[in-house]
């Protein structure tokens, strides 16, 4: 594996988004170096990459930087993949998800009762 993803400099989102995402900095590399797609971003002097690393559809937004010969590497996420949801905003959903359900049942039994009830 070529190691110089040492010329690929992250953002602290583009950190984050790689932590969250399970993508290592060499395969960032990798589709800097061999990109399946390379196009102008919608902002400024910005690019977008893609391409397909260990079987998994990698996407970046960087940006050159010539007088330092690197690539500010903005964002990256993997087309086709949600995020993983946090544990912290599934404790605290839990709580409505499980009232969701219950209501669900009791109008289900409601339904079932009203219908009953008009046959006779």
């Amino acid at each position: 594996m070529d190691k110089n993803y040492k010329n690929l400099v992250f953002t602290n989102h583009a950190l984050e988004r790689l932590r969250l995402r399970s993508v290592s900095r060499n395969q960032v590399w990798q589709v800097i170096a061999s990109p399946d797609k390379k196009f102008p971003s919608n902002k400024l002097q910005q690019i977008k990459f893609t391409g397909i690393v260990n079987h998994r559809n990698i996407q970046l937004v960087a940006k050159h930087l010539p007088d330092q010969n690197k690539w500010l590497i903005v964002s990256v996420w993997v087309r086709g993949e949600d995020d993983p949801t946090p544990l912290m905003w599934k404790i605290i959903t839990l709580p409505f998800k499980i009232a969701a359900k219950i209501a669900t049942i009791i109008l289900s039994y409601i339904r079932k009762y009203l219908l009953e009830k008009n046959k006779l």
